[in-house]
């Protein structure tokens, strides 16, 4: 038994040692003992937008009218602008309420009194300027119908209200035609509307009538040269408990119907510890990019994070409870946890291996939201990667990026938009591992999640990689994370890629590794 195992070793070494000379593909690979390679012919066809966040412009902190004051000084937002500078994020979602900033209720006869000169109209300019600084693209749009709930006469509460329309189009008209914000790409029309929370309450009809009314006033407006739809925003994996319209038919129905007055498509997930760790958000995901395929659109993740159940869903519970700030009915509080940060790369490579073209955190700062917006402070949604307010919610710890922040940030920045993203031919099946690679021009990108509790080590290749470009690595593991003193990620080191072996990856257990031509400062 010795004598062989010694055998087989020498033949492993020998094969590692080959240098083949004939063109790189799956066949040279083996014969050098390559565990996982990326090959062009592997490029899945898709319009990449790049990584991104949900960010919004602080609704309870925005003006001195607001519920906690006037905190979102000008110092705070610089101080943002240098995080968002790091995570560097390609796609940003910011949803808004008529209400919170230029809706000023009804005049006598029922039509909508609108004020764009308001402290809360500004402060969402400081968002919108480090988008248009920075090219980043805007997902934007409005919670739901201004009135919903109300119990005023004639009430502005339905997707489909022409007074509606009307607002959000002069809105839109003054921010992007007369303040030049002409990163607002998309538009969305009411949040999740599929769901029993939202303004729609599930009604498919209402919600279609309204998305093709507030398309066709686009497209009659000189914004039809900036923005466009996206739809349907439905959460795909809860069906409402009374309307017969199942979630995954908003997405069908939407390509249906609406595919000609649609710029792209987009969905939300929040998937549990089981979906993401065995791989099956792939298996969920595949039909609906499959029901895109002839269909040259962007496919996004407009919502994503996690939502643990079992025991860890107890766990968070408790957590919430004993957090005077959290909301316990809507927090996520494994952000303090490295394994948050795992599962979100995880959900991200599982999108992409989709052919979704980007995947949009929920979300980057507790400080935007409460449970039903209220503002209460003892109901923050901790969900971010930091609390830019943290010395009113605990203390200045909470202002501290958080573990999930590290993954996310260095997702955000070696998967740039345009990249062509390639699935991994993978040697040994393995349902805990997760890769995904990229290329675009000179540059190389690949990430490699490790859901098990034992390391891995492959021998990775590719034939995208120009030979003498620098390899960075970055490694997100538990306590061994390398940051530079604001807290973001960097190298853990430069890597070397030989010819016809490719490099050698240390996957430790739980962790993500990333390697890339681009250096992180």
């Amino acid at each position: 038994m010795m004598r062989s195992t010694l055998l087989f070793l020498v033949f492993v070494v020998l094969l590692l040692t080959v240098n083949c000379n004939e063109k790189v593909g799956e066949s040279a690979f083996a014969k050098a003992g390559i565990s996982l390679s990326f090959l062009k012919e592997n490029t899945i066809n898709t319009q990449f937008l790049g990584h991104g966040v949900q960010w919004s412009a602080y609704p309870h902190a925005d003006s001195e009218d607001a519920e906690w004051g006037f905190l979102m000084t000008d110092e705070k937002w610089e101080e943002l602008y240098r995080r968002l500078d790091f995570v560097n994020p390609h796609v940003i979602r910011v949803m808004d309420g008529a209400g919170w900033r230029y809706y000023q209720g009804n005049d006598k006869d029922g039509n909508p009194i609108v004020d764009y000169n308001t402290q809360e109209v500004k402060s969402l300019y400081k968002l919108l300027d480090y988008c248009q600084k920075n090219d980043i693209k805007v997902m934007f749009g409005e919670w739901g119908a201004p009135q919903s709930g109300s119990k005023v006469k004639n009430p502005i509460d339905r997707a489909d209200d022409d007074r509606w329309i009307e607002m959000i189009t002069g809105y839109l008209n003054h921010l992007v035609i007369e303040k030049g914000y002409t990163c607002i790409t998309y538009y969305n029309l009411v949040n999740e509307p599929n769901g029993y929370w939202a303004s729609t309450d599930g009604d498919w009809d209402q919600w279609s009538a309204g998305y093709t009314k507030m398309a066709k006033a686009l497209a009659n407006s000189p914004l039809s040269k900036y923005v466009g739809m996206v739809g349907p925003d439905a959460t795909v994996q809860w069906n409402h408990p009374t309307h017969p319209k199942p979630s995954a038919d908003w997405m069908y129905s939407t390509i249906e119907e609406h595919n000609e007055i649609t710029k792209a498509y987009e969905v939300h997930i929040y998937a549990n510890q089981d979906e993401i760790r065995s791989g099956n958000l792939i298996k969920f995901l595949q039909p609906f990019a499959d029901s895109l395929k002839n269909i040259d659109k962007p496919f996004l993740l407009g919502e994503i994070g996690m939502k643990y159940n079992g025991e860890l869903g107890e766990e968070n519970k408790k957590r919430a409870a004993a957090d005077p700030y959290a909301s316990t009915e809507d927090s996520e509080m494994f952000v303090y946890d490295h394994f948050y940060g795992v599962d979100m790369a995880d959900a991200a490579a599982q999108s992409m291996l989709v052919g979704m073209g980007s995947a949009i955190a929920w979300n980057v700062d507790d400080a935007m939201h409460t449970k039903g917006d209220a503002g209460e402070k003892s109901k923050l949604k901790k969900w971010g990667m930091w609390n830019i307010l943290g010395e009113h919610f605990n203390g200045p710890d909470e202002l501290t990026p958080r573990p999930w922040s590290y993954p996310w940030t260095v997702l955000c920045n070696i998967f740039p938009p345009g990249s062509k993203v390639m699935k991994p031919i993978i040697n040994v099946k393995n349902d805990s591992i997760r890769a995904v690679g990229a290329y675009k021009n000179d540059m190389f990108s690949m990430m490699l999640v490790n859901q098990s509790k034992t390391g891995q080590t492959y021998n990775v290749a590719t034939d995208t990689y120009t030979n003498g470009v620098p390899l960075y690595l970055y490694n997100y593991v538990d306590g061994e994370n390398i940051k530079n003193s604001s807290g973001f990620p960097v190298p853990a080191r430069e890597v070397t890629y030989k010819k016809d072996l490719g490099v050698q990856v240390e996957l430790p257990a739980n962790s993500v590794v990333f390697i890339s031509t681009i250096k992180l400062k």
